[in-house]
């Protein structure tokens, strides 16, 4: 048996509290009753389980030394977040290597456990007490933490008195071939391109046959077109690491936002455009806010949770998130998963910015068709085709593409008809396109090939054929 600390109840119930207490609850926008029974779940089963284990008689040296170790590794990583701060830095680096990125957040904790466990044995309750205290610390840090706060997604609208008769729209999809792109060669292709002129034809679109993006980087190639370029090194001048928590990159400079008074943003946490005073409206995609979701999406209290705790950063929360999602138990609503699940309800936002006149112009960003899929051919949200997309084929990937392709027009054409029926498609100036194509293979025509169509009043339909940057077309648009 083992003295001391490690036989002492209390001492250990009060180390499990500090390892598992779910702090994220109190950066979330949950109720009182959500609150509680998320504490419930992440504490109870964990004192229970250590009450069963203390409580007993003639205890393995080992096991306990063990048991003690998985609870501190658990705390370290809950409390510091080891996923957002190790393992997602080096993100591409590690696929590269690992191919799953799972894998070294997996041998990282194995790591950790080995060493707790060696110094638990080797110099018995010394350790314990030092660790304690740094637990104690890290969480007391941690729980008065707001930088992972639900507040720092910015979501604001300004009131404005102002109504505009026209409203300039630019909607830019994320990672979408465009017509004639290695997507289109196929059958399925063929039918999107069918399906895209189709679209164009109906609304009076003039639409680019032949388009490419400057980059396949979306910072990149966003960057050019709101600086109104076609030069790749604007983004080291105009585009900044982010320092809030939630946002990759911050937008510092825009040409073409200066040109508008009330500005309507929709963005997503990889590119923070909403930095400049004539923005009125941001409304950046929020997890943490209730929406209007797609058949088939597992719209559960659990999926809810499970999605916080990995927003958060833990080792722990990334691979419990992805094991439930796996065995079908759980939905994400976490980006770029969460655009999809919500796209209809990106889309009926959009036009309530347009009915309310309040802005000259309305740029959105949406992370549809980004992989991972998540569409299936009736579109609706199967949560199942965004799992393990790394391992499809070539042809696996332009067939699904092809579905996601569809769908996106699919969910447009519905909006465009309720802007027609309701008399405010004219009131609108309307550029769709995407940052860059996609990407399935490095070639021009799957990572360079874009959507671009442009629609205003007196538009007519109209193919133009000319080989061109999309970039270049957009400015010659706005100068």
């Amino acid at each position: 048996m083992i003295p001391g600390f490690y036989m002492n109840l209390k001492k250990t119930s009060f180390l499990i509290l500090i390892s598992f207490f779910p702090v994220f609850v109190f950066r979330s926008n949950l109720n009182l009753i959500e609150i509680i029974f998320t504490i419930s779940i992440f504490i109870f089963p964990a004192i229970l389980i250590n009450f069963i284990l203390i409580s007993r008689k003639n205890i393995n040296p080992k096991i306990l030394n063990f048991y003690l170790a998985l609870i501190i590794v658990y705390g370290i990583d809950s409390n510091l977040g080891l996923w957002n701060g190790v393992i997602q830095p080096f993100k591409y680096q590690l696929i590269e290597f690992f191919t799953v990125i799972y894998y070294p957040g997996i041998f990282l904790l194995l790591i950790l456990i080995f060493l707790i466990f060696t110094l638990l044995v080797l110099t018995d309750k010394k350790f314990i007490n030092v660790i304690s205290i740094f637990l104690i610390t890290i969480f007391v840090f941690n729980f008065f933490d707001q930088t992972k706060s639900f507040k720092k997604i910015k979501d604001y609208e300004k009131i404005s008195n102002t109504k505009y008769d026209t409203t300039d729209v630019v909607v830019v999809f994320d990672e979408m071939s465009g017509l004639n792109s290695l997507s289109s060669e196929t059958k399925e292709g063929i039918e999107f391109d069918e399906i895209a002129i189709k679209l164009f034809k109906k609304y009076n679109f003039e639409y680019y046959s032949d388009i490419y993006s400057i980059s396949g980087n979306s910072v990149t190639s966003l960057s050019a077109l709101l600086n109104l370029t076609d030069t790749e090194d604007i983004r080291i001048e105009v585009a900044k690491a982010s320092k809030n928590y939630f946002y990759e990159y911050s937008l510092e400079k825009s040409l073409l936002f200066e040109k508008f008074q009330n500005i309507s943003i929709y963005q997503n946490i990889h590119f923070d455009y909403c930095n400049f005073e004539n923005i009125t409206k941001c409304k950046t995609y929020n997890p943490f806010n209730q929406k209007i979701y797609l058949k088939g999406y597992k719209d559960s209290y659990l999926t809810k949770i499970i999605s916080l705790w990995k927003l958060n950063g833990s080792i722990s929360s990334a691979l419990i998130w992805r094991t439930l999602r796996e065995i079908r138990i759980i939905d994400s609503n976490l980006e770029p998963e969460g655009h999809k699940t919500s796209f209809n309800d990106f889309f009926i936002n959009l036009e309530k910015d347009i009915y309310s006149k309040n802005f000259d112009f309305i740029f959105a960003h949406t992370l549809v068709p980004h992989r991972p899929y998540g569409f299936d051919k009736e579109c609706n949200y199967d949560g199942s085709l965004t799992l393990r997309n790394m391992f499809y084929s070539v042809d696996e990937h332009i067939d699904q593409h092809n579905i996601e392709r569809k769908c996106v027009f699919y969910f447009l054409d519905n909006f465009l008809n309720n802007l027609e029926e309701k008399g405010y498609l004219d009131n609108i100036n309307l550029t769709i396109l995407s940052d860059h194509g996609s990407r399935i293979t490095r070639e021009d025509n799957s990572l360079l090939s874009v959507i671009y169509a442009n629609r205003e009043k007196q538009s007519k339909f109209k193919e133009i054929k000319k080989k061109e940057y999309s970039q270049n077309i957009f400015l010659e648009k706005y100068n």
